[in-house]
């Protein structure tokens, strides 16, 4: 099963194994990002593939690590009107997502709603919402399948919409975290937070395999067109169903994540 580290091309034989690659990635960090408790100290790979790490000071003054994210620096940036921070339970102060309408109108809406993980998050303390940013986002894929056209893809649609007339479009984008979220419990003040989950799926513009230089492995990119933006997907091959060609069209599940970029 893919994780959101395969995804960008660092598979652990065991415990040991992931702690030292972690390890030896803290120690090439290059940048840092300050924020309330300490710091974003960030790997960056050759191919845009990167780690967050959350760094703060112990009372002894040396750095530790108190968790990390993985993401992936590309370049599908989308306008988006910020509505309100979410925080999960287990979410350490680095952590935290955002609920935000994609292009947003006048009327504190937008074409579609969606939740992505921040990897920044703790540098927006103190920002008041809503407001309108600019983020970039990219898709850790969980699935994908991959259609050689619009065509095959409609018929394949046909084929699996049992009794129902309707299909999924060949651009759509629909977050799932929010409709999860709703239907977790009948009382609403119990009811878990939003993920950042999201079924989309695009028109491939374009894609490539790309090597992460630290392990060696492969990972699938692609810049697809989908609902009223380009998103970048990335993917663990492993998850990859079909061939995935240019022009064609994929249908991933994922995880949403961004930076603010304004």
């Amino acid at each position: 099963m893919a994780s959101n580290l395969s995804t960008i091309g660092f598979v652990f034989e065991n415990e040991d194994a992931f702690r030292a690659a972690m390890l030896a990635c803290a120690n090439g960090i290059g940048l840092r990002a300050p924020c309330p408790n300490g710091s974003y100290g960030i790997w960056k790979s050759r191919t845009g593939a990167e780690v967050w790490f959350h760094l703060s000071q112990s009372h002894d003054g040396n750095t530790e690590i108190y968790g990390l994210t993985p993401y992936f620096e590309g370049n599908s940036d989308a306008k988006v009107r910020i509505t309100a921070a979410i925080s999960q339970d287990g979410d350490n102060d680095f952590e935290g997502a955002f609920h935000a309408w994609v292009n947003p109108n006048d009327a504190d809406s937008g074409s579609y709603p969606i939740v992505f993980e921040a990897v920044d998050f703790a540098t927006q303390a103190g920002v008041e919402w809503p407001a309108v940013r600019v983020v970039r986002l990219v898709a850790f894929a969980k699935d994908v399948q991959a259609f050689e056209s619009e065509a095959t893809y409609a018929t394949h649609q046909n084929a699996n919409s049992g009794d129902t007339k309707f299909r999924m479009a060949s651009k759509s984008l629909i977050a799932t975290g929010l409709f999860a979220a709703a239907m977790s419990s009948e009382n609403p003040d119990s009811r878990e937070p939003p993920s950042a989950d999201a079924l989309l799926s695009g028109v491939v513009i374009e894609h490539r395999m790309l090597t992460n230089e630290a392990t060696g492995r492969d990972f699938a990119w692609l810049l697809l067109e989908t609902l009223d933006i380009n998103l970048e997907v990335i993917a663990d091959p492993e998850i990859v169903n079909g061939a995935i060609v240019d022009g064609g069209v994929v249908e991933v599940t994922a995880t949403l994540f961004g930076r603010f970029i304004d």
